[in-house]
């Protein structure tokens, strides 16, 4: 198996996308070998009546296939941990992350901050699952944290983070990645997740210049 420069661990098909598309697909564009390790398939998202509650988890993976092929993102694996549930599975999604980084011995690992971006506990397990594997894993990899360089603006939600929260924990932004040539396919692979519009038109409203520039927080391991 090649080894990765670049895998991604995220908690819902859509994540990838929205928060290091322009990353993954400028690794891939250079001739990089880019994966994702998605937790779950997304099945207790919004259908926005575009199928039923039954259908989502299968339309999502869809939606996530079609989205990291536009990104050139070589492996996309897409794992059935439950969605909304994810922080009483974390041994499991520990050891999915573990034998991921031990078969493609990445360069790079891109994994949620501690507060999840937005407070989701879902994306908050993730962190801890991605740092756990890290922690057992004896290669050697750099690793960085999704952050933002802008306040965090949006309305408490129930079982979320209170947005004071997300908002005291936000890492800073060690590393920023001017979007640029790539952002074409990181507009394109949004697009894809036709069900998770309404996210894709909350980053558009609240957080635009998340776009063009990608903002990192390296972990010193």
């Amino acid at each position: 198996m090649t080894p990765a420069d670049l895998l991604v661990v995220v908690a819902h098909p859509d994540d990838e996308s929205l928060h290091c598309g322009g990353l993954l697909h400028r690794t891939t564009r250079r001739g990089g070998v880019a994966v994702t390790v998605t937790l779950t398939r997304g099945g207790a998202g919004r259908t926005l009546g575009m199928c039923t509650e039954d259908e989502l988890a299968a339309v999502r993976e869809e939606e996530l296939r079609r989205a990291t092929e536009v990104l050139g993102v070589a492996s996309a694996e897409v794992y059935d941990l439950p969605d909304g549930g994810l922080v009483d599975h974390e041994p499991e999604g520990t050891a999915l992350v573990l034998d991921a980084l031990r078969r493609w011995t990445p360069r790079r690992v891109v994994a949620f901050p501690p507060n999840g971006m937005n407070g989701h506990p879902d994306h908050r397990a993730a962190h801890r699952i991605a740092l756990a594997a890290l922690h057992r894993y004896r290669g050697t990899t750099d690793v960085l944290l999704v952050t933002s360089t802008a306040p965090y603006t949006e309305c408490g939600r129930p079982g979320f983070l209170a947005p004071s929260q997300v908002e005291g924990m936000r890492l800073p932004a060690t590393e920023q990645m001017v979007v640029g040539e790539s952002l074409e396919a990181k507009l394109r692979a949004m697009g894809h997740y036709e069900t998770q519009a309404r996210s894709v038109a909350k980053i558009l409203r609240c957080y635009p210049e998340t776009l063009f520039t990608e903002a990192f927080h390296r972990v010193t391991r």
